[in-house]
């Protein structure tokens, strides 16, 4: 006898063989249930399943269900207060391996040939 799905078990009744749920809620992630069912109509997430093309359901899913765990995480922020942290440590590490090329430049232009990273006034930033 297998478990009800957290959508049913939610809901009160039997999961059927035919649930469009248990895929993507199983007994053991109610938490993730109750985060999308608070942040998204879960009668929209029931039509996004049944028609939605069969190949996009399950990145679909995933999609909702990491953007309703983030809200439930970072309220105000949620995805997008990381997605702005990454591209912060994106342009960070950008500046460095600019400034390692610039360096490589220099010691290229000084005939030093062995790469002898000097110290940079700028140093570590991020």
């Amino acid at each position: 006898m297998t478990e009800d799905c957290a959508a049913c078990k939610y809901q009160h009744r039997r999961c059927t063989a035919g649930c469009i749920f248990a895929p993507y809620f199983p007994h053991d992630r109610e938490q993730q249930f109750e985060n999308v069912r608070k942040y998204f109509p879960i009668h929209k997430v029931a039509q996004t399943i049944i028609n939605l093309d069969r190949s996009k359901v399950d990145i679909a899913m995933r999609n909702i269900i990491v953007q309703s765990d983030m809200r439930a995480k970072d309220p105000v922020g949620g995805c997008y207060r990381i997605i702005q942290e990454l591209e912060r440590e994106i342009e960070c590490k950008q500046a460095e391996l600019d400034l390692v090329y610039n360096t490589i430049v220099i010691c290229r232009a000084q005939g030093d040939g062995g790469f002898q990273m000097q110290k940079s006034a700028a140093g570590d930033h991020c």
